[in-house]
């Protein structure tokens, strides 16, 4: 399980680096992919959030050798419960036609990870027992 493992971390870490990218260098471009119009605050907050994204990108890469562990548990516990709650905020907004179809893609690949945080979770919970 660590090497399925280490493959959800990185792949985890890539994509909050990308991510990032796009909310600190192109917020524009990544509010209007969305639907939603740009404006100093949408902007504001969208840089904001990349910190965030960078954090977690660290926090993952840093973190993809972790053998099976109560803190390896916990780490896919937070990020599977992050990745899950994107996953239902981007279905709740594109119910209420808040952003449009494009939102499909990241929900696609947040419910993916989630899932994978969850399975990575249960086989070391069961590892331990």
């Amino acid at each position: 399980m660590k090497s399925f493992y280490k493959v959800v971390s990185i792949a985890t870490s890539a994509l909050f680096v990308y991510l990032f990218t796009q909310l600190f260098f192109f917020s524009d471009s990544f509010v209007l992919d969305l639907g939603l119009e740009p404006s100093a605050t949408t902007l504001v907050l969208a840089r904001r959030t990349s910190m965030f994204m960078l954090g977690i990108a660290i926090l993952m890469l840093t973190l993809r050798n972790l053998p099976s562990s109560k803190v390896r548990q916990a780490v896919c516990l937070s990020v599977g419960a992050t990745m899950l709650g994107l996953a239902c905020m981007g279905t709740y907004e594109l119910l209420k036609g808040s952003v449009n179809s494009s939102i499909l893609v990241a929900i696609a690949i947040e419910s993916v990870l989630w899932i994978s945080y969850a399975i990575v979770a249960v086989m070391d919970q069961k590892q331990q027992v």
